[in-house]
């Protein structure tokens, strides 16, 4: 059952009603039960997962447009217009990849999704093949070639060595965390989604990557010689639309605009596959329920100096593509954003760290201590190998100079990209707190002068 956009409105109001009004001296407080009306609506089974470019992803958007509303937040793209339509254009598979070995008497096939995962593979590729087991052989040794590499574990420095050498295509065993997604992987587009009014970034040439199960990788094992056939036909390409949502509060100072801060989450999650839905309670409904939470608290409460603007963006999980267009679509200049704070994964305690939230990018600019210095739970990032700074939505602002930080708690939580990712294992309280410890931060962040800068050489 889908929720229409006469329902969304309805529970909308229905939520901002249970708000509670606090006195005009008190500190702001978090309304625990308008936090827990957000999830149960954005992760229950209505909207089945939001996933990417779906009516229930586009059911989730109106029904945010609403909230925005309901807690006296302009629209930010033109008077009354919330919502920013974004088109896509996603490359499809015709039929699963297939990589062919021959190798004298020897034949081996291995399929797409059963044998091997090729990860935006091209359409057709063929190259001789070379068996290694040290990721560092000489350039002449692999240029051009097929790399099987022999490694007895997942090595991705190893692989991008041997690409960064002139590998056609690296065949690596695949890592534990890729076998726990292996079905999430396979079903992926065989290359990158066009996003309409954004330009193609021009990467270059790269090599193929290739995941080999362990039965796969044992095959190859034999094989030291021979050539390599990889094919991947794509089909008609797939249309669709997703959509930003974006809101503003003005501030009171004569140059509020000029300064302005943007709260952020990404309101898409996976969607349904093979009959289950994958709920996105922690992500990213977490971080969505968050910024609505601080629409509904400074909206409701005396201007700020500074402007701040609320922005949920569409289909991050395909390679933040609302979020690629919105930086090249802004409803004001960018160079009058002073910082971005995105929230994303608030709703799970780390196990390693309790308590604790990371601010991905701590090291790159001023703006994490200063947070922290005014109440914030906010510290370095205890996961740098694995680049969260690059893995969400601020990283497109970031990338145009924009300070664009990340607030996390557990990043890669038991749940992350499972079905159990409901609401029956996020921690409300939990999520409650995190939001209640950022509320001081930023509503200083709004009435001070304080220009968060990027530390020298930390730009990305």
């Amino acid at each position: 059952m889908k929720l229409s956009v006469l329902s969304a409105a309805a529970f909308t109001a229905a939520v901002f009603a249970i708000a509670p009004t606090a006195p005009s001296a008190a500190r702001p407080v978090v309304c625990a039960e308008c936090v827990k009306a957000n999830m149960e609506l954005l992760a229950g089974d209505a909207l089945r997962g939001r996933g990417c470019g779906t009516e229930d992803e586009h059911a989730a958007a109106r029904y945010i447009a609403d909230a925005l509303k309901a807690s006296k937040i302009g629209a930010a793209f033109r008077p009354d217009v919330y919502l920013q339509p974004v088109e896509l254009l996603t490359p499809t598979a015709a039929r699963p990849a297939t990589l062919e070995i021959a190798s004298g008497a020897t034949s081996l096939s291995f399929i797409q999704g059963r044998d091997i995962l090729a990860m935006e593979p091209p359409e057709s590729l063929a190259a001789p093949i070379v068996r290694v087991a040290d990721a560092h052989p000489a350039p002449e040794a692999v240029k051009g070639k097929v790399v099987i590499y022999d490694s007895a574990v997942f090595d991705q420095p190893g692989i991008q060595a041997l690409l960064r050498a002139g590998a056609a295509a690296v065949i690596s065993p695949v890592s534990d965390q890729i076998t726990q997604h292996w079905s999430e992987l396979a079903a992926r587009p065989p290359g990158q989604t066009e996003v309409s009014g954004v330009p193609s970034a021009s990467r270059p040439a790269r090599g193929a990557i290739i995941f080999a199960k362990p039965e796969t990788m044992a095959a190859l094992r034999a094989v030291s010689e021979g050539e390599a056939r990889l094919a991947a036909p794509r089909g008609e390409p797939r249309r669709r639309t997703t959509y930003n949502v974006m809101g503003v509060l003005h501030g009171k100072a004569a140059d509020a605009d000029r300064h302005a801060l943007l709260l952020t989450a990404h309101y898409d999650h996976l969607g349904v596959r093979s009959g289950v839905i994958f709920h996105g309670a922690n992500d990213d409904a977490s971080g969505t329920a968050a910024v609505l939470e601080f629409a509904r608290i400074l909206g409701s409460g005396a201007r700020h100096r500074r402007t701040v603007y609320f922005g949920l963006f569409g289909c991050e999980e395909e390679g933040e593509l609302g979020a690629q267009y919105v930086q090249a679509h802004l409803p004001m200049a960018i160079g009058d954003l002073m910082a971005n704070l995105e929230f994303e994964m608030i709703g799970v305690d780390d196990a390693k760290h309790p308590g604790a939230l990371m601010l991905t990018g701590w090291e790159r600019t001023t703006l994490g201590p200063a947070l922290q210095a005014h109440g914030a739970r906010v510290g370095p990032d205890a996961y740098p190998e694995q680049h969260f700074f690059q893995r969400s939505d601020n990283y497109q602002l970031a990338l145009r100079g924009v300070i664009a930080q990340t607030v996390s708690a557990a990043p890669l939580p038991a749940t992350y990209h499972a079905p159990t990712d409901d609401l029956a294992h996020v921690d409300l309280a939990f999520m409650d707190a995190v939001i209640s410890s950022m509320v001081g931060p930023v509503t200083w962040l709004l009435d001070s002068d304080f220009q968060p800068e990027w530390l020298p050489g930390q730009k990305p």
